[in-house]
């Protein structure tokens, strides 16, 4: 089920932070206060929270701006965002999204392998969230 309203808003508010204009706590506001039940928007809420500090405010600048790796996810989040493509990833929970460091350093990365396999999280091409890179190409050259 796409959310077009939805997908909209966290496009907007993601693109107001990136730019200075939403500080992180006004950003995480908007994000967690949005309901939806596109699958896609938890999967992204929950990539997004990655990218800044939750316990202090502060801008999209300095030693809070994103990595190389963090901006080019957040560039295919945007474009599939404006996509109407169906979110076709697997559920991942999130106390295990969380959890993860610590899985894999306790248990010298095993676990972390092993819960890798059941939910079949694997991005090897780098798509995520688009399905394949078929679908991200697409979303390239027929841009909204």
């Amino acid at each position: 089920m796409i959310d077009r309203g939805a997908r909209n808003k966290v496009a907007e508010v993601t693109r107001h932070y990136l730019t200075g204009l939403a500080t992180n706590f006004e950003f995480d506001d908007a994000l967690f206060s949005l309901e939806s039940h596109d699958p896609v928007i938890k999967a992204i809420r929950d990539q997004l929270w990655l990218l800044y500090d939750d316990l202090c405010e502060h801008k999209h600048e300095g030693v809070w701006a994103i990595s190389v790796e963090q901006h080019e996810i957040v560039m295919r989040i945007m474009m599939f965002l404006k996509t109407d493509f169906e979110y076709q990833w697997p559920r991942v929970p999130s106390w295990y999204s969380a959890s993860r460091p610590f899985i894999r350093l306790l248990t010298l990365g095993f676990g972390s392998r092993m819960l890798d396999r059941k939910f079949a999280f694997k991005d090897h091409e780098n798509v995520w969230p688009f399905h394949n890179p078929e679908q991200l190409a697409q979303a390239k050259n027929n841009p909204t």
